[in-house]
């Protein structure tokens, strides 16, 4: 599926974000200076870009990502 997966410290692999309604590739990952945004974009038409900050407001580094999109 396209989105945003990551690999923990065991090699397992996990989803951030995920979207079944994008069908084209995920592109522009990035992050903000201060780590508490991540943006992500679809390359769909029209193509849309995602801001995913954590639910508790913390940075996007810690043990376990509780994210929320908007």
């Amino acid at each position: 599926m396209n989105g945003v997966h990551g690999r923990d410290k065991t090699e397992q692999f996990f989803t951030v974000f995920e979207s079944i309604d994008h069908p084209s590739e995920t592109t522009g990952l990035t992050f903000s200076p201060d780590g508490r945004h991540m943006y992500v974009s679809f390359q769909y038409q029209p193509g849309h870009i995602f801001d995913i900050t954590r639910e508790d407001g913390f940075p996007l580094d810690g043990p376990t990502l509780d994210v929320i999109y908007h």
